[in-house]
């Protein structure tokens, strides 16, 4: 599942080690920015890719081969994007 507003760690792929937070932003329809970075508050060994739609977010998760475990006890903004199959 790709969430949005929440900080996740990735676990396997790619920036394996590294945390990653997805930006909707207000489009329409929306896209999204992809941060990661070495650590929780975003401020080492960082980057960012931006995506134009859902369909793209979803494959980049795939090229990257992303296992993410998202922060369940951060609030963020609530939104969950379609799972990944």
């Amino acid at each position: 599942m790709i969430k949005t507003g929440v900080i996740g760690y990735i676990e396997s792929g790619d920036d394996q080690g590294k945390y990653v937070r997805i930006q909707k932003l207000p489009d329409d329809p929306p896209s999204y920015l992809v941060l990661t970075a070495a650590d929780r508050e975003f401020m080492t060994d960082g980057g960012d890719e931006w995506v134009e739609d859902y369909d793209s977010l979803h494959q980049f998760f795939e090229e990257a081969r992303w296992v993410v475990k998202w922060d369940e006890e951060q609030g963020g903004n609530g939104d969950t994007e379609e799972p990944l199959t």
